[in-house]
């Protein structure tokens, strides 16, 4: 690694550690990064000098010189954030704590192609662009279903996506609003949302888990994203977990997203007594009321989801789950009820491990608030 390289890589490292432990001091981020006193006071007067970053008062005395705390300045670095699900595009400027200072939302609808998403796409974009925010925009992030190819910035054929394949959205953002722009899946892009700007605990290593009408995941490994070797890594949603099971439209059979998705729980409800029009709110209040289509319903997706789990969780040994997406009102319980299900989920001749699930720290948008911490990486470690 050159000297540029490994300044860059310090910069991300000091950035990254004051977005999530900050007020914290210079003594601080040098225990935490590993980093020497020296590089750290350096790299502080050249983010103070841009106005990235500021003093923000005094630590209390424990009998020598009082420690000055630091912080972000939120606004002084945004993002363009991009968020595209099978329904709606969303588009909106984020700041450095993940906050969403302005979006705009508009619907897709079933006839939708490359040249209709795109003039939508832009549509929202160019309005965001006027606004005076637009200036200190320091790069695009777009989180999307895939498959995609995100490192050539690709969308392929994201399933009920209808017409829209094969779409270089990155080429085509770079070139018509000269930003950096960086293509994610959308639940890594909501594994780095909880790394940046949840993760309560700290987890240097999870699993973020979107359960919504697909199944989805982001690996978080020393906490930093782990997309494996082709960007597939952690694709929950097409682990097998019946064997020779439903037929997937990936081509596979038992794939999880045919039993505990949204969409094949509201399915499985209604192949087995529950009204026509079922809705999947509607299960969920059926659920906690007890009605027994409903409740044999969510035990039998859970199930599955737990099967699931103890096969990731020892591909990967992580610390935690933490699940987010459509659960709505009844996350804590599902949440309950898995981690239940995985205590002490070990094996004999090991130690027992102590593997949790915990609820995202966002309510259904961490691929969207996510992009900004996309962009922060994608700056510093593919520039």
């Amino acid at each position: 690694m050159n000297q540029q390289n490994m300044n860059g890589m310090n910069k991300y490292i000091l950035l990254k550690n004051m977005i999530i432990y900050e007020p914290i001091s210079r003594i601080e981020l040098s225990r935490m990064t590993g980093l020497s006193k020296m590089t750290i006071t350096g790299l502080v007067k050249e983010y103070m000098d841009a106005n990235v970053i500021r003093e923000c008062g005094l630590a209390d005395s424990t009998g020598g010189r009082k420690r000055t705390y630091l912080q972000v300045i939120p606004e002084a670095l945004l993002t363009l954030g991009i968020f595209i699900n099978r329904d709606n595009l969303y588009v909106g400027i984020i700041n450095l704590k993940g906050q969403i200072l302005q979006s705009d939302c508009i619907e897709l609808s079933a006839m939708e192609n490359n040249d209709t998403f795109l003039k939508k796409l832009f549509l929202l974009c160019d309005r965001l662009m006027e606004d005076e925010k637009a200036k200190k925009l320091w790069g695009a992030g777009i989180s999307c279903a895939g498959p995609l190819l995100a490192k050539d910035g690709v969308i392929l054929n994201p399933p009920d996506f209808n017409n829209i394949k094969s779409l270089s959205i990155v080429k085509c953002l770079k070139e018509r609003y000269g930003l950096p722009v960086y293509l994610q899946n959308d639940m890594c892009v909501a594994a780095l949302a909880e790394v940046y700007f949840g993760n309560r605990n700290h987890y240097d290593d999870f699993i973020y888990v979107g359960i919504s009408s697909g199944i989805g995941s982001g690996v978080i490994i020393n906490g930093r994203l782990h997309t494996g070797h082709r960007g597939l890594a952690g694709i929950m949603g097409h682990s097998i977990v019946e064997k020779d099971g439903i037929l997937c439209e990936c081509g596979q059979r038992g794939c999880l997203e045919k039993y505990s998705s949204t969409r094949a729980v509201v399915k499985w409800a209604k192949d087995h007594g529950a009204e026509d029009n079922l809705t999947w709110t509607e299960l969920l209040l059926g659920a906690m009321q007890g009605e027994k289509t409903c409740v044999q319903a969510m035990e039998r997706m859970t199930d599955y989801l737990e099967t699931a789990f103890a096969n990731m969780a020892n591909a990967y040994d992580t610390q935690c789950f933490i699940v987010g997406g459509d659960l709505q009102f009844y996350q804590e319980i599902m949440v309950k009820r898995l981690a239940e299900k995985l205590s002490g989920n070990g094996f004999s001749w090991g130690q027992e491990r102590d593997i949790r699930v915990e609820s995202s720290s966002f309510v259904g948008n961490a691929p969207f608030i996510g992009t900004a911490a996309l962009v922060l990486e994608g700056n510093f470690l593919q520039a």
